[in-house]
């Protein structure tokens, strides 16, 4: 297989910020030679689509490319780094598309959306036999095609999450704590009483109330308790 045909792999997520629901972190793989296939289609960072252009987009990519999606979930970014969470999850989304890839040699690069620092990744990469381009870059989501398809797999997925939960439990808008809508229903719902699985307790947001969870470094698990 010669390089051009080889698989490049895109890392990204979507919800870090969000007081509701879980952050997603998605991955996309397409041929290095089908790159041009995502200008042409119209991919950019997800942020710059609607959620209607983000759909459509969603479909294509679904079906002319590989993609894995690992939530992490409110308890878990409560207790714990939520850097150590992205990670872990890239990770385990790499391992998904190397067993749809099946081999990691037919892999050229992967390149993340920077998140934080990489503690073992590297590493893992390495233990996987993987000898490509691992790139990690601000901003890649805008500057690289194949991560501005993994954010729309990521955004997409995370948006039709947040609207079951608008259908079951009457969630108001965008989830973030930017949304005076939002904090309204938080704070409404904690007021009577309910404490939702879907709400992040340790964001600064509700510093200052009975519900806040303060994170502990001794108590949080480290990427390698994950792992194992």
């Amino acid at each position: 297989m010669s390089n051009k045909d080889k698989w490049i792999i895109g890392i990204d997520e979507a919800g870090r910020g969000s007081i509701i629901g879980e952050l997603m972190v998605g991955s996309y793989a397409i041929h290095e030679s089908r790159i041009s296939f995502l200008k042409e289609i119209g991919v950019r960072d997800s942020k710059m689509l609607t959620p209607n252009q983000r759909e459509y987009l969603y479909s294509i990519l679904t079906k002319n490319g590989l993609f894995s999606v690992i939530p992490i979930r409110p308890c878990d970014i409560d207790r714990n780094n939520i850097n150590v969470l992205e990670e872990k999850a890239a990770i385990q989304n790499i391992l998904n598309l190397k067993r749809q890839i099946g081999n990691v040699n037919e892999i050229k690069s992967i390149i993340i959306d920077k998140f934080g620092f990489l503690r073992i990744m590297p590493s893992k990469l390495k233990q996987l036999g993987f000898k490509g381009e691992l790139i990690v870059e601000p901003k890649a989501d805008v500057n690289y095609l194949v991560v501005s398809a993994a954010s729309i797999i990521a955004k997409v997925i995370r948006d039709r999450r947040i609207e079951i939960l608008r259908k079951l439990y009457g969630v108001k808008g965008s989830g973030y704590p930017s949304d005076p809508e939002t904090i309204d229903y938080v704070f409404s719902e904690l007021k009577k009483g309910n404490k939702p699985l879907f709400i992040r307790y340790s964001w600064e947001t509700l510093k200052g109330t009975e519900f806040y969870i303060k994170k502990s470094k001794r108590t949080s698990k480290s990427l390698q308790d994950f792992m194992k």
